[in-house]
């Protein structure tokens, strides 16, 4: 299992994080407030129906910051997609899975396989595109494996 979160994936959940916290946050905030005007009977004290107050308005906070978070994330969305799109291309006119396993004798077994061939493609991905953080070329290098080579064991 990978450890990278792509940033469509970030977004998402930025996205849905900002969704229920607003939710909440306004919920509970108009209850409460209903509570402190009359409206509605909750038996808590005056001090406690404020500091509730205070913490919606703290969620109604966080759930702005995380709409503002998300709206970021577009632009690393549009990025990754170049990106991934680039390292596709770079992928088919440099990795051939022919070329990649000439130096593979018959007696190597296939989890000696995948860990050779794996190392040679993350190798030459860091070395063509430097900016790739590790997660992400780990995540691709397994991709492009189990496209290429998986169906061959």
């Amino acid at each position: 299992m990978s450890e990278y979160k792509s940033a469509k994936e970030r977004f998402a959940e930025a996205k849905s994080s900002a969704w229920a916290f607003l939710v909440i946050g306004c919920a509970g905030f108009l209850i409460i407030t209903a509570a402190l005007t009359g409206i509605i009977h909750i038996p808590l004290s005056q001090f406690s129906l404020i500091v509730l107050d205070a913490v919606f308005i703290i969620f109604i906070g966080i759930a702005i910051l995380s709409f503002r978070h998300a709206v970021r994330l577009t632009g690393e969305i549009t990025d990754e997609t170049d990106l991934e799109e680039r390292i596709r291309q770079w992928a088919a006119d440099n990795l051939r899975p022919e070329e990649l396993m000439v130096d593979l004798d018959t007696n190597t077994t296939e989890e000696m396989k995948y860990f050779l061939i794996s190392e040679m493609v993350r190798e030459r991905l860091m070395r063509a595109f430097p900016e790739v953080d590790d997660a992400y070329a780990e995540e691709w290098t397994e991709n492009f494996y189990n496209e290429n080579f998986y169906s061959e064991l």
